[in-house]
């Protein structure tokens, strides 16, 4: 097809290749798998089911099977929408794994680096407002917690992971963590010199021992417990770590930090987790979740545990369950 505009002639897809594409989207062996599936979910919720896939920061659309009644949401097969502006793409987000995808998507939408968009970071020990990472409040180790706890790990066959406001500065470093930290594209140094004055002048935010041996970890923590007992926050996350922040300072410190800073009531909130850095954040909130693949200590603190777990939509059940279904 032409485009005339301004004197200049232009170039577009015509209806014919839109048709050709969306006659071979059809014949993808994916559709083919999927379509019992969503024609069972058409009939069973009485709406329209999709099956998309997520490229980059678009929805493409692959398939449709329209609900029974005769209002229907559309959308033509083989378009491609932004990933905010659908709710099945909200949908896909939820399944996003890698931060970068995250922060990706936040600009797409217009939260990141935006006023009156908040973040919870480091267990609680740090709350940002987005627009230009401003800090509202922030509690780190000090630096003579944090050298004790970088001592003391030297004696044990773990990897020490310290975090300041801008770096992970990784010592006896392995190769699955440093994996790790390059897939999740996060700022990290592999320090080999053992001098901890470097610290002096930087504000700490937690102390990290990386090991995926949690029977190792838990016996670390028992052995340090009379350094760290009312004097240091302990917990452990990712099945992998033990973490190290200021007394005080857990999820539900933070959630309850935000809460009040935002004027908004603790009845009016759900938290979700799946780990123990998450506990005082579930007993915190006047909803406590644990997803279907948490814990079983996290389960039995837990309201309610999700029949999903994240990677199958545990976040999307809640907000159906809780938010949609009671409005």
């Amino acid at each position: 097809v032409e485009d005339q505009n301004h004197g200049k002639l232009k170039y577009k897809m015509g209806i014919n290749a839109f048709i050709i594409g969306s006659g071979n989207i059809e014949r993808l062996d994916l559709v083919e798998a999927a379509k019992n599936q969503l024609i069972e979910t058409a009939n069973h919720f009485n709406a329209t089911a999709f099956l998309a896939i997520l490229d980059n920061k678009m929805v493409t659309y692959l398939y449709k099977n329209e609900a029974p009644h005769r209002i229907v949401t559309n959308a033509n097969i083989g378009t491609r929408k932004p990933i905010y502006s659908t709710a099945l793409g909200k949908c896909l987000l939820a399944f996003q794994r890698k931060p970068e995808v995250i922060k990706d998507i936040l600009k797409e939408i217009g939260t990141y680096d935006q006023a009156d968009e908040y973040s919870i970071c480091f267990n609680g020990g740090l709350i940002i407002e987005n627009k230009n990472n401003r800090i509202l409040n922030f509690k780190g180790l000090s630096f003579e917690s944090a050298k004790l706890l970088f001592d003391k790990a030297r004696n044990y066959d773990v990897c020490i992971l310290v975090f300041t406001l801008d770096m992970c500065y990784i010592y006896n470093a392995n190769d699955d963590e440093v994996k790790r930290k390059t897939d999740q594209k996060a700022p990290f140094i592999v320090v080999d010199d053992y001098n901890f004055e470097i610290f002096k002048d930087k504000q700490i935010a937690k102390i990290l021992y990386q090991k995926k041996d949690m029977k190792y970890l838990k016996m670390i923590a028992h052995e340090l417990n009379e350094f760290t007992k009312d004097q240091i926050a302990v917990s452990y996350s990712s099945n992998r770590y033990l973490e190290f922040n200021a007394l005080g300072v857990n999820k539900g410190y933070g959630l309850r930090w935000l809460a009040d800073y935002l004027g908004i009531d603790l009845n009016e909130t759900i938290a979700i987790g799946d780990n123990y850095n998450d506990v005082e954040m579930i007993k915190t909130a006047a909803l406590g979740i644990c997803v279907a693949c948490g814990d079983n200590e996290i389960k039995e603190l837990a309201q309610y545990v999700t029949k999903s777990d994240y990677y199958q939509g545990a976040v999307k059940e809640v907000i159906e369950k809780f938010v949609l279904e009671e409005k």
